[in-house]
């Protein structure tokens, strides 16, 4: 996903474009952004945000446990924001 902004940003900035190529550009992004797959690939990113924000308060509040990990802040995030 990332690879694709990326390279619709370029085009955008960068590209010798006419307004045909740059409207063709904004259609195909406005139909790739009413798919079915974007909508799921959404709110799977919303669904982990929250699980993750939820988790990250409990622990602020000193509700939930970070693992014993040392001093190993990689760790921490991982388990903060790793597969369920």
């Amino acid at each position: 996903m990332n690879t694709f902004l990326v390279l619709a940003a370029g085009y955008v900035v960068g590209a010798k474009t006419r307004g045909q190529d740059l409207d063709r550009l904004t259609q195909s992004l406005k139909a790739l952004c009413q798919t079915d797959e974007f909508a799921d690939v959404l709110s799977a990113t919303r669904a982990q945000l929250g699980n993750t924000l939820r988790e990250l308060a409990l622990v602020v509040d000193g509700q939930g446990d970070l693992p014993d990990t040392g001093d190993d802040i990689v760790a921490k995030v991982r388990h903060l924001v790793g597969p369920r």
